[in-house]
């Protein structure tokens, strides 16, 4: 008797999963690739789309809020915030893509968030940089010793400015993990936000389409 009340309880759930809708069974993960006020690209099951907060796409994800940070949805009933780069399914659980688009800001600046020796960190994309450049305060606010570097000079827009070359151990952006990367830090204020200069860039593979700027690990 005990066999068949097994057998039927497995019968009765093979047929409940073969009447559950079709969407229900589907693990349809929402991934988010670029972040913006008020606005994200996210990925799904039907494709890239850009969201203002309230919209809600095709596959019902809901964008309640969003910013540099990261962005608020929900989601298959459920509310749940993501950092750039983050991924859920119907369990939430969160992974990293292999690449990540980034569309300019209202300045035409590529902003994307990511770690500095796994502390979190927000950069503007500059190809131009041939490093990472950040200013005293940033460097003070990562924990980085930076007047134990070595005294050089890097060029501004402002003209040539003092600064103290650095390695650090780790940066991470998009899934990419750049170790031992040189950096600027400038004495003062400037630059405002932090440079993702070619000595992470070149770990990565840049690509643009329709102002769009991809990155996306080297294989």
């Amino acid at each position: 008797m005990a066999f068949f009340r097994t057998a039927t309880l497995r019968s009765l759930l093979v047929a409940a999963a073969l009447l559950a809708p079709a969407g229900a069974r589907a693990a349809a993960d929402v991934e988010v690739i670029a972040l913006f006020k008020d606005r994200a690209v996210l990925r799904s099951a039907g494709g890239e789309r850009m969201l203002r907060v309230g919209e809600t796409s095709p596959d019902g994800v809901t964008l309640l809020a969003a910013d540099a940070r990261g962005a608020r949805i929900r989601y298959q009933g459920r509310e749940q915030t993501l950092a750039l780069s983050a991924r859920v399914g119907t369990s939430f659980a969160s992974s990293t893509p292999a690449r990540t688009a980034i569309a300019p800001d209202a300045y035409g600046q590529y902003r994307v968030g990511g770690t500095v020796n796994g502390r979190p960190a927000e950069f503007i994309v500059d190809t131009g940089a041939s490093v990472v450049v950040m200013n005293s305060a940033h460097a003070r606010a990562l924990g980085i010793s930076f007047e134990q570097g070595r005294q050089g000079t890097v060029q501004t827009a402002q003209g040539n400015a003092a600064a103290f070359m650095v390695e650090l151990d780790s940066i991470v952006v998009a899934g990419i993990e750049g170790r031992k990367v040189k950096a600027a830090v400038v004495e003062g204020g400037f630059p405002v936000d932090m440079l993702l200069g070619m000595s992470f860039l070149r770990d990565a593979v840049i690509e643009s389409r329709d102002g769009v700027l991809t990155l996306s690990r080297r294989h």
